[in-house]
């Protein structure tokens, strides 16, 4: 018997090598996929950085860096915001110096700042976002800033031995302040000045408590600056604005801050205050962009008879001279605008691999936020999806104070052209002590 041969038409023939062909493409293709490793975005303890406690997504509810000496405690909202943040320092020993609470919408509720002696520093209360009352313990006594919407309305200081009280009454219509000092229960000072501290305005810097302002008819050079500095969006081991938002209260004595923020500008600084309280602790890095424009400064020497005069009073009663006057004057004062931008990442993927995808997305994002620069396509916005990133606008301006979400180039260019159409105001108030002035 013969063997017989099924023979295919010529055009059967090449239907069949073609699915032949693409079948075998395709399982090729397959086994290469599955010998390609998969990116993990899972977040995972590692030996510096504890995950507590995860939300369903996998998303960081509780969290801690470093195990036996934490540097960071914190707990987010399952939308990603910080619900409460405690901050340690390890110079000159480890102890607890900052603390924050927030709420799910990311307003502050309160916060607190501490003493290498654990004992409490200062503390804030907020309403709707904003201050509403601020204490400052010492060993020379306790001072009270209190606020309406924000804004500062009276400073109350309390000597330690109940000896001596002064109390700063600011009228922003009247366009005033009033300082009245009192001593055992006389009053020995009361003057009105402007509302708006400046050249000669004096205080004590242990408490940052505004006194009264001892020289006559102070009056500034006026120097015309007309700088611009500006920092593109750079990564940063945190969301420490100190090179950026410069502290208003720059005191005679040099501070080299030890823990991780420069904590004794926040007493003074809103701005300051503000970024740091939102962003007390980073995973990885913050992508940072700042903008400082210097329009000019004022700068004032004292009479010589005026300095001699004060060195007098002062030798002769230093007590009642720290009283009224506190310990350092304002003898420079600078105007201008200041503009800081935040785009922060929460939640960030423990691998290397998946970290380094998603800060490339994120300066990527970042730069169509502040250029208008290309897209992100679907498929990268969706895995920049998988974290928590925004982008956060800040200014001198109080309705910046607590930043604008950035989520287009328009929305960078309507709120900086806000800041380009204000008034420059004062940046910072620089000090000189009296016990150099003669």
């Amino acid at each position: 018997m013969k063997t017989q041969y099924l023979l295919l038409p010529p055009m059967n023939n090449f239907i069949f090598r073609s699915v032949l062909l693409a079948v075998t493409v395709l399982l090729s293709s397959c086994q290469k996929e599955e010998n390609i490793p998969q990116t993990d975005y899972a977040i995972e303890s590692d030996d510096f950085f504890q995950v507590i406690s995860n939300y369903p997504n996998g998303w960081i509810k509780e969290a801690k860096r470093e195990h036996d000496n934490p540097s960071e405690k914190f707990e987010y909202y399952e939308n990603g915001y910080i619900k409460s943040a405690k901050i340690y320092s390890s110079y000159p020993q480890q102890h607890l110096y900052m603390e924050v609470s927030r709420s799910e919408d990311n307003k502050p509720l309160w916060s607190k700042y501490y003493t290498p002696e654990d004992d409490l520093w200062f503390e804030t209360l907020y309403e709707n976002g904003l201050a509403s009352e601020k204490k400052v313990y010492s060993e020379k006594g306790t001072s009270i800033y209190r606020y309406e919407e924000g804004d500062l309305t009276s400073i109350d200081f309390t000597r330690a031995d109940n000896s001596g009280t002064s109390s700063t009454i600011f009228n922003k219509i009247a366009g005033t302040r009033t300082v009245t000092i009192k001593k055992d229960g006389e009053t020995i000072l009361e003057e009105v000045y402007p509302y708006m501290e400046g050249i000669g305005a004096s205080i004590l810097t242990n408490n940052q408590v505004p006194l009264a302002n001892p020289f006559a008819n102070p009056e500034g050079n006026y120097r015309k600056i007309d700088e611009s500095f500006f920092h593109n969006a750079n990564w940063q081991n945190d969301a420490d604005p100190i090179e950026g938002v410069p502290p208003h209260r720059n005191f005679y004595e040099y501070y080299f801050p030890n823990n991780k923020f420069a904590t004794k500008f926040a007493v003074s600084s809103e701005l300051y205050q503000s970024i740091i309280e939102q962003y007390p602790v980073t995973e990885d890095q913050v992508l940072t962009l700042n903008n400082m424009y210097k329009e000019g400064s004022s700068s004032f020497l004292p009479p010589s008879e005026e300095r001699l005069s004060l060195t007098k009073e002062m030798k002769q009663d230093p007590s009642l001279f720290e009283l009224k006057y506190g310990n350092e004057y304002v003898d420079k004062v600078y105007y201008g605008k200041i503009v800081y931008v935040v785009g922060a990442i929460r939640n960030m993927p423990t691998g290397t691999k998946a970290s380094g995808e998603i800060k490339n997305l994120a300066r990527k994002k970042m730069n169509l936020i502040i250029d208008g620069t290309e897209q992100l396509t679907a498929e990268e916005q969706k895995t920049l999806d998988k974290v928590w990133f925004e982008v956060k606008f800040f200014s001198t301006l109080k309705a910046h104070r607590n930043g604008i979400i950035l989520n287009n180039s328009d929305d960078f260019n309507t709120v900086f052209q806000e800041v380009q159409d204000s008034e420059s105001s004062i940046i910072q108030l620089e000090y000189a002590t009296f016990e150099n002035m003669s």
